[in-house]
């Protein structure tokens, strides 16, 4: 038998997510809600007796890379800079031990080629968290968000709020004021995904965004309040004010890429939002905009129907996608001769 094959997998894996309130905002310290949704990243870690390289398998970018890693170097793009953002975030806790041959199946992020923007980054850092700290015994929920934040930090150069990992973590709707708390959407809400077809990197955006914003503070008063009644609106289970905050963000949004000129709000993302409201919905750009996705809110199975409709005649995919309640597993796929036990 190998070295390889002396030790069990550990599998895990974690959800995607959908901002629904707070984007830009959430960096000024308002709330963020976000929603995980059921997209899955799965990770597979296997050991390898002895030192060694890490090496990452990429489903999705039918990639293998070696990596000789000193915990020093620039981290890589895609699936393998994730996987390595996870590895050293996770060693300042957990010795380094064997090498490591770890497959990550991302595919459910992307239409082709291209990504649909639901935080295929974030649930590969959290999966890649949860799978290390369970194959070093540790799987405490607080450990795996607080070291699924340093490795997103590493992995983005410091941009970025770590709600999209909140989510992946938690599951469910999270609200990110302070502590990460669990909330429930209001009774009587369909949330809609739609994707504009429009691939958008975030990072840029983010970078544009904060150099603009240091200049003109008062550029996210409004988008922060709105923020604020949102977040109070779900707390209480209030739909007409949440409703009335989803519609008022998707607005400032727009605003606020005019008077940046930061392309927040694309053609795309602005017929997504103005068909969806023209069919009686609520709707608004996800996340930081620039492409990818928007989001409705309808009222009743007509409403809903009725958006996905006008999105298709508008070149707007309706993406199956429901609220996932769980949020990262991580356990161990070991043959039954030998056991359940990471050892």
């Amino acid at each position: 038998m190998s070295g390889r094959d002396a030790h069990p997998t550990v599998v895990a894996c974690a959800p995607g997510k959908i901002f629904l309130t707070g984007e830009y905002a959430v960096l000024a310290g308002a709330p963020a809600l976000v929603a995980a949704v059921d997209r899955q990243a799965e990770v597979r870690i296997a050991r390898r007796s002895g030192p060694g390289p890490l090496v990452v398998a990429s489903l999705a970018e039918d990639e293998r890379r070696v990596v000789d890693d000193d915990g020093r170097g620039e981290l890589p793009g895609g699936d393998a800079g994730a996987v390595l953002a996870a590895r050293r975030a996770v060693g300042l806790r957990v010795a380094a031990g064997d090498a490591l041959d770890i497959t990550v199946d991302s595919r459910a992020f992307l239409v082709g080629s291209r990504k649909l923007g639901l935080g295929r980054s974030a649930a590969t850092l959290a999966a890649t968290v949860a799978g290390l700290l369970s194959a070093a015994g540790r799987s405490e929920n607080a450990e795996q968000l607080e070291v699924a934040l340093v490795a997103h930090a590493l992995f983005q150069g410091g941009e970025g709020s770590g709600a999209d990992i909140a989510a992946a973590v938690h599951g469910g709707v999270v609200d990110t004021r302070l502590a990460v708390t669990p909330r429930i959407l209001p009774t009587g809400l369909e949330l809609l995904v739609g994707w504009t077809g429009e691939p958008a990197s975030t990072v840029p955006l983010l970078r544009r965004f904060s150099a603009a914003a240091r200049e003109r503070p008062v550029l996210l008063r409004d988008l922060s309040l709105t923020a604020e009644r949102a977040a109070a609106a779900v707390a209480a289970g209030d739909r007409v004010t949440f409703l009335d905050a989803v519609d008022r963000s998707g607005s400032l949004l727009e605003q606020l890429g005019r008077e940046i000129e930061l392309p927040i709000v694309t053609p795309a993302l602005a017929r997504l939002v103005s068909v969806a409201r023209r069919a009686g919905a609520v709707a608004k750009p996800s996340g930081a905009g620039g492409g990818d996705c928007g989001i409705a809110f309808a009222t009743s199975a007509a409403q809903a129907a009725a958006v996905r409709t006008a999105w298709e005649a508008e070149g707007i995919l309706p993406l199956p996608l429901a609220i996932a309640p769980a949020g990262v597993r991580a356990w161990v796929d070991a043959p039954a001769s030998q056991g359940a036990s990471l050892g």
